[in-house]
């Protein structure tokens, strides 16, 4: 390994809701953490798009206003403290102190104010729910922030701490037109965050150097190096090699070795994430409700989970994961299996077979990592007995997302954190929202959206979203496959990971940022 032997190194939750690497050691010699990523990020703006390989480098150079820890709970970030007023239209936010940006510039509320008129000027990730929610934005002194909101949000919190909700600098950006093109997003971000962007090699490495002026305390990692690996059987290999510290996407095929092996430690992050299917409700063939109907009762998923998972994955039902019960709807699925009615609503449909017994031939895009391909060849054998010829096109994360966002495909297949409020299938489903890959309208989804986001008891908002799985259910924009499941490995000296270790926040009680302990 490139650290010490016997060195306690603690790092906290190596996957999409994991708030950042904070790692705090008393040693003389240089420690480099090495981390395997799966892609070369797309953008080094942190509140651009949904990015999930930026996002692991967005929370080590950033940090965001509010933060999650690994119970998906809402803690401090630049805001040391909060209050609401009476009628739950104002938010007062008093920020940390004597915080700094990377090139020695302080950060002032200016910043925040600035970040969210920006995202919603530009339509970043977080740009939909933001416009929606915020009346004006006030910046009483450099160090307070207060939110005037159109209506009562209750998911206004978990917004600014879940993803890509990170705070940029405005002394950076507000002399950039384009946010897209300018450094900063290409090859320099500058963050507040514990740690400094200092290299970048494309398809190689990604280089980060500790902040000594982080004002949450330096961290004692001196190099935090995130090796990028798209093929997962070369990771493996580099993670036994020792060239890998930590692996945060271990091939199913590998779970039972690891698990038997005393050396290495081995966790799962699973809850409030799912495998799906996403139909372009735009495209010709996908928009037929028929075609999308005979998709999913050609689905078995639980030979999905079986085979392609080694059951490692559940197969999913429902149209949201059921991590909160006050939101799920258990009634609300695509059925059992049923292969002649799928092809009897191919039929319905117009479409015939032709000489090879196939009623139409579809492509489901899907990208390189995780059992997304393995899920993918189960599917395409699936719907093979329906009379349907499924093409599977695998590519790399950039590719995928290119294609997708540009609305340029049939079928694809995602996954991705959706907590921690049920709201957060609104960015999926909400119409014009910004990862409606699907392209889905339906008014009365939209409806019941913003009803949820004003209402208060989980009852009365639960009724909401349960309407809404209900909707999903018969329109079918989205297919439930498997249930989420990332395995990330380290060695025996390596802890803090609470799904490897079972412990929770480490860094000073109020972060989910983890230190090493000697």
């Amino acid at each position: 390994m490139n650290l010490m032997k016997k060195c306690l190194i603690a790092l906290l939750c190596v996957a999409l809701m994991m708030t950042g690497f904070v790692f705090g050691a008393s040693a003389e010699e240089e420690k480099t953490l090495v981390v395997s990523l799966g892609a070369d990020p797309t953008t080094f703006n942190p509140v651009m798009k949904g990015d999930d390989d930026g996002h692991l480098i967005y929370q080590n150079v950033f940090d965001g206003l509010l933060e999650l820890n690994y119970n998906s709970e809402v803690i401090p970030g630049l805001a040391t403290s909060w209050e609401t007023s009476e009628d739950g239209l104002t938010y007062t936010f008093h920020l940390a102190t004597d915080v700094k940006w990377h090139d020695g510039v302080d950060f002032t509320s200016a910043d925040v104010k600035y970040t969210y008129e920006r995202i919603m000027a530009e339509n970043g990730f977080i740009g939909g729910t933001l416009s929606a929610t915020l009346e004006s934005i006030e910046c009483p002194d450099d160090d307070t922030v207060v939110l005037n909101l159109k209506a009562p949000d209750a998911t206004l919190l978990g917004t600014l701490a879940w993803y890509e909700h990170f705070i940029i600098p405005k002394h950076i950006y507000e002399n950039e037109e384009d946010w897209a093109t300018c450094e900063a997003a290409t090859s320099k971000p500058i963050g507040t965050g514990p740690f400094k962007f200092a290299d970048y090699q494309t398809g190689v490495s990604i280089t980060l150097e500790k902040n000594e002026d982080y004002f949450k305390g330096a961290p004692k990692i001196d190099k935090l190096i995130f090796m990028i690996v798209p093929d997962d059987t070369t990771a493996v290999q580099a993670f036994y090699n020792g060239e890998i510290d930590i692996l945060t996407d271990v091939p199913t095929s590998e779970v039972l070795n690891m698990q038997n092996d005393p050396e290495i430690k081995l966790g799962c992050m699973s809850a409030a994430r799912r495998y799906q299917l996403i139909c372009n409700m735009e495209n010709e063939t996908m928009s037929k409700w028929e075609v999308r109907k005979a998709v999913a009762l050609a689905l078995d998923r639980e030979e999905i989970s079986l085979k392609a998972t080694s059951g490692l994955q559940a197969p999913a039902y429902g149209f949201y994961p059921p991590f909160l019960d006050w939101a799920y709807n258990a009634d609300a699925d695509i059925g059992e299996r049923d292969v002649e009615q799928a092809m009897a609503l191919l039929e319905q449909a117009g479409y015939t077979k032709n000489a090879d017994g196939y009623y139409l031939t579809l492509t489901l895009d899907v990208f390189t990592g995780g059992t997304y391909a393995d899920c993918g060849k189960v599917i395409q054998a699936n719907l093979k007995e329906a009379g349907i010829d499924l093409k599977l096109n695998v590519m790399e994360m950039a590719a995928w997302s290119e294609k997708i966002e540009s609305g340029n495909y049939e079928l694809g297949m995602m996954a991705g954190y959706q907590g921690p409020d049920p709201d957060a299938m609104g960015k999926r489903i909400g119409t014009d929202q910004v990862m409606n890959y699907s392209n889905y309208s339906n008014a009365r989804v939209d409806e019941l959206l913003v009803q949820g986001r004003a209402l208060v008891t989980e009852e009365d908002r639960g009724a909401c979203y349960k309407e809404i799985q209900a909707i999903l259910a018969e329109d079918l924009p989205i297919i439930p496959i498997v249930e989420f499941a990332s395995y990330h490995a380290c060695y025996a000296e390596v802890y803090g990971d609470p799904y490897i270790d079972q412990i929770a926040d480490v860094h000073d009680g109020c972060s989910a940022k983890a230190e090493i302990l000697e």
